[in-house]
């Protein structure tokens, strides 16, 4: 009868330590939710920020709950709570042991930490990450997802992330200058050149509302002088395209207009120029 009535009461004990868990995480994340939503509506540039923060609290505490509720469990049982001086001494060498295996999952929790509230970057980021260009996916308490430009993952353990140099197109402002760099023969004109590329922007789908266009002679080689042509997009995708239109469009303007593109000279020995 004793052993029942100890069953029943550790049945009991677990069922109420299920549904504090329960309630708790419903509690918090509820709270949370409301939170964020409380800030995105005040300030729209800083809700990815915000985002970040708060699913990187979520699974904080998250953990935390159900590390205390299985602790909870345990010393449900006397077992548990009598623990000898012997098992202790045994219990600190395994700690010993496991701590120097773990340094590395203990490294990429702290970063993080580090990560989603320093925030190097945030969910929905354009980044580059070992020459990888992608956005910020997801941000976990061990590691961060980068989805490439072409669909791929990339999962980067935070440690490696928080200590390697990534580009962030987006930390402030998400539109971006796009360069496109031409080689011109010497005969062409300029201005016309310009003429067509701000006809180009102006037009594009692309561009951003600013319609920025700029061309500049940049140098002078032996055999072309060289055109740096400038255009802006709103987001690094939008960017990429209006880079790519503008080398097209150029392409079939200067075969409409006769214009000739980069030509090797010889002259001959009796051209004025040699006498």
């Amino acid at each position: 009868m004793l052993i029942e009535n100890k069953l029943l009461v550790r049945l009991i004990g677990t069922i109420v330590i299920l549904l504090a868990v329960i309630i708790i995480r419903k509690i918090i994340n509820i709270a949370l939710s409301r939170f964020q939503k409380h800030v995105d509506k005040k300030d729209t540039s800083g809700a990815s920020s915000v985002e970040t923060r708060v699913a990187i609290i979520k699974k904080i505490i998250n953990s935390g709950i159900y590390f205390f509720a299985f602790i909870f469990f345990l010393l449900q049982f006397e077992a548990v709570r009598s623990v000898g001086t012997g098992l202790l001494a045994s219990a600190g060498l395994a700690g010993i042991i496991i701590g120097m295996a773990a340094q590395s999952t203990v490294s990429n929790f702290i970063s993080g930490i580090y990560v989603s509230f320093a925030q190097p970057v945030k969910l929905n980021d354009a980044v580059i990450f070992e020459n990888d260009f992608g956005w910020i996916e997801e941000i976990n308490l061990m590691h961060t997802v980068i989805r490439t430009w072409d669909n791929r993952r990339i999962v980067a353990p935070n440690s490696v992330l928080a200590g390697k140099v990534i580009q962030n197109w987006t930390m402030k402002d998400e539109s971006l200058l796009g360069v496109v760099m031409m080689y011109v023969d010497y005969t062409c004109d300029v201005d016309k050149i310009k003429s067509w590329v701000k006809e180009i922007v102006d037009s594009s789908p692309y561009s951003t509302e600013e319609r920025v266009s700029g061309v500049q002679v940049v140098d002078f080689t032996e055999k072309t002088m060289v055109l740096r042509i400038l255009g802006k997009g709103p987001d690094a995708p939008n960017t990429w395209n209006l880079r790519c239109e503008i080398r097209e469009k150029l392409i079939a303007k200067f075969k409409q207009a006769g214009l000739p593109l980069p030509l090797i000279r010889i002259n001959s020995e009796k051209d004025p120029i040699h006498k």
